[in-house]
């Protein structure tokens, strides 16, 4: 089945009838991809709720970590109902995490049909190269949390007697949107390098404002950092500034291919 439904021509034999027909059936696979994302996503959190604690413990862990041992740190509930949301909605971002490839493989489904051989094979190689950025970026921010917590904490000690109590929800979402900030931030090459391919922006361009085009990873870094301190935005703004470079360089190679092949098939 198409993608989406082609136009009349004056030499297609399509009647608008027939037109409707294929964009209610384009339609109605839809509705029955989404009712599949949704219901494999319920399944994933009823599976994750018997295994959250395990994954509350990690987190936990990774966050008392950057803790000093002369700060008086602990944590507490503010009311009796927030225990069970905080273990819904980990049991959620698990279910969301954990069922992902599925929920790619329904998309994909629906997108493939619709797509020309030479359309799906980029496609194939971005989701690998898209999936490992993420993995990466979320690696770095669970290396660097215990460091980004401690650089908060040491702030206490400028005020004697005073003690943290902290509510677990917020220091457990914390370093969720952490990761997921990372990953998604990690993903800049990839825009990068498809702005490149497309002709919207130049690898030249690029190089020749250098300067211009750092700053800009700098404040997409600062915007993207949950935290907000400098400290964690540079430790997300150097790889990705290196990231940014190597993706350029790449364009700028698969440019020069292209533009050869494209010499070669002339003289042909």
């Amino acid at each position: 089945m198409p993608l989406l439904a082609r136009k009349p021509t004056r030499n297609s034999s399509e009647t608008p009838e027939e037109l409707r027909a294929t964009l209610g059936q384009h339609l109605e696979e839809l509705r029955v991809r989404l009712f599949r994302i949704v219901a494999i996503l319920v399944a994933g959190i009823a599976i994750a709720w018997w295994f959250e604690p395990y994954f509350y413990d990690q987190l936990n862990n990774l966050a008392a970590k950057g803790v000093p041992q002369d700060v008086k740190y602990k944590e507490a509930f503010r009311s009796i109902t927030e225990a069970f949301f905080l273990k819904l909605k980990l049991s959620f971002y698990i279910s969301l995490v954990g069922t992902l490839p599925l929920t790619v493989m329904q998309l994909w489904g629906f997108i493939s049909p619709g797509l020309r051989p030479h359309e799906r094979r980029p496609l194939k190689i971005v989701v690998p190269i898209s999936s490992l950025l993420f993995l990466f970026g979320a690696w770095l921010a669970w290396f660097i949390t215990p460091i980004t917590i401690g650089w908060f904490v040491d702030f206490v000690k400028e005020f004697p007697g005073v003690e943290v109590i902290q509510e677990p929800a917020f220091l457990i979402f914390f370093i969720v949107k952490m990761m997921i900030a990372f990953g998604i931030g990690f993903q800049l090459p990839l825009v990068v390098f498809f702005l490149t391919k497309v002709g919207i922006i130049t690898p030249d361009a690029l190089m020749r404002y250098w300067r211009q085009s750092t700053l800009g990873v700098f404040v997409a870094a600062a915007v993207i950092t949950p935290s907000g301190d400098p400290f964690t935005m540079l430790l997300m703004a150097v790889p990705l500034t290196t990231l940014f470079f190597a993706s350029v360089v790449a364009a700028k190679m698969t440019s020069r291919k292209s533009a050869r092949s494209d010499e070669l098939n002339d003289l042909d």
